[in-house]
């Protein structure tokens, strides 16, 4: 009935559809400048901070890790993050926060399908401006999924490298195109033997660290602190379980699995976006960005 009623309108809804994406990357915009960045006088990059600062220390050759969670530059990742963050610690912080938004940026246009769909992302789902503001990883871990969901998922296990939570999708792989996988396998097999190689005491430390992650004091600000995290990584794998027969409901299985879940941790939902079906999101339409 809906659809009968807006034949003969698809031109004048393409038009707001544009128009409220402009207005969606105008807002982004002015909440990524207006916020500023830290060490050049405003507040943004805080999470991308602890990245940079990690692979200044590692350059330095100090520990990563200690800082609690929330903590002034926390790193609560594996080492790897870290590590490709050394080269990039020589350059200017708000340098690097820029380019962090912009290999972000790129992640949303994968996880949602198109830069239409990007622009009405950013203006109706306030977490992920406020992820592309604090530089985290959720928006790597949105496009895998996103990926993963139009029938690409080779980046699901590289991305696990960062936060492990790309790995609740993997189930709704499995049931559709298990051999996908093996490309990603290889490659995160491959980084992670290189990295280990590399400085085999860091993931001996992050192994030791791990562990105490969940009774770290997370502050107000961790969305999920008061729901047990076995009770959210349940919910994670019913969530997984309907994304056998629901594709989309593998990007709610990946935000619950988060083993923190931040408020722009929720951008990670943008996936459910993109199309399922691969002959539709994946054509000349949405594949070319419009």
């Amino acid at each position: 009935m809906i659809r009968e009623r807006l034949k003969g309108h698809e031109r004048s809804l393409r038009l707001l559809a544009v128009g409220l994406s402009v207005v969606g990357y105008l807002l982004c915009a002015e909440a990524l400048l207006g916020h500023g960045i830290m060490l050049a006088g405003g507040q943004g990059g805080g999470d991308v901070f602890a990245y940079w600062t990690a692979g200044n220390r590692l350059d330095q050759g100090q520990s990563i890790y200690g800082a609690a969670v929330g903590g002034y530059a926390a790193y609560l990742y594996p080492p790897i993050l870290a590590q490709a963050f050394m080269p990039l610690s020589h350059l200017p912080f708000p340098l690097v926060v820029w380019l962090w938004r912009a290999v972000e940026l790129g992640c949303l246009r994968l996880a949602v399908g198109s830069w239409l769909k990007v622009g009405l992302a950013l203006l109706l789902w306030p977490p992920a401006i406020s992820e592309l503001d604090a530089g985290n990883v959720h928006l790597l871990i949105a496009g895998a999924v996103g990926l993963a969901i139009a029938g690409r998922p080779q980046a699901l296990i590289p991305v696990a490298l960062t936060k492990f939570a790309s790995l609740a999708a993997v189930p709704m792989v499995l049931r559709r195109n298990p051999r996908a996988l093996v490309p990603g396998i290889a490659a995160a097999a491959v980084i992670g033997l290189v990295s280990f190689a590399a400085a085999p005491q860091l993931w001996w430390d992050y192994a030791s660290f791990a562990t105490q992650i969940g009774t770290m004091d997370s502050g107000w600000y961790n969305l999920g602190a008061a729901v047990p995290l076995w009770l959210r990584l349940a919910a994670a794998g019913g969530a997984a379980v309907w994304s056998l027969r629901q594709p989309r409901a593998a990007a709610l299985a990946a935000t619950l699995a988060l083993p923190v879940l931040w408020f722009h941790g929720l951008s990670v939902l943008v996936a459910v976006a993109r199309d399922p079906r691969p002959a539709l999101d994946l054509g000349s339409a949405e594949a070319n960005g419009v």
